[in-house]
């Protein structure tokens, strides 16, 4: 399916709508998601030189094979604003395993926002951390952190850029969050 979908695409009209850079010498799109540089050719994704995994090429494919143009970052939206009722887990995939690192996250931002492409950015509900994560070049994720005190326990949102749905179905999105979560979590161990 996937080398079919690269098969028949015209990746110099791709690049152009999603944001992505064209190698005409290769006939390869180069495209950064959370951080890192995908090659994208008509024979599939590679991420460093190696086949891309399962659920990265899962999200890039319908990335590509999006109907979505013009990107819209707010109002930031939840991922049950953009999906149908199949997406349940979110919280519990993405969210819940990143409340136990929330201390150590706000601690260590400025070492890891480069990492996997984010930046710091206004928080809209008074919170200890607010960041910007481009997770794609048309799609962007918003979060909020909070650690705990006295009278909360720590807390943590991840939000989407307002049409986040015009570049990835609902499945998509989780797994997205799921990659970031991926990706903040592995940064924190390294580094």
């Amino acid at each position: 399916m996937l080398k079919k979908a690269l098969e028949h695409s015209s990746f110099p009209a791709l690049a152009g709508r999603i944001s992505a850079l064209y190698n005409d010498a290769d006939d390869a799109l180069l495209l950064v998601m959370l951080g890192q540089e995908y090659t994208i050719s008509r024979t599939g994704i590679s991420l460093r030189g190696q086949k891309a995994p399962e659920t990265h090429e899962a999200v890039i494919l319908d990335y590509l094979t999006s109907s979505g143009n013009a990107f819209v970052e707010s109002p930031w939206r939840a991922v049950k604003e953009l999906t149908d009722d199949s997406v349940t887990d979110f919280h519990k995939l993405v969210e819940l395993p990143l409340l136990k690192h929330v201390t150590e996250i706000v601690t260590r931002v400025k070492t890891l926002l480069p990492l996997f492409d984010a930046f710091l950015s206004p928080s809209m509900i008074g919170s200890d951390l607010a960041i910007t994560v481009r997770a794609l070049p048309k799609v962007m994720l918003h979060v909020e952190m909070s650690r705990e005190n006295q009278e909360f326990p720590p807390e943590i949102w991840v939000l989407f850029s307002n049409n986040a749905d015009h570049f990835l179905h609902g499945e998509s999105l989780q797994l997205l969050g799921e990659l970031f979560k991926d990706r903040l979590l592995s940064s924190l161990r390294i580094y």
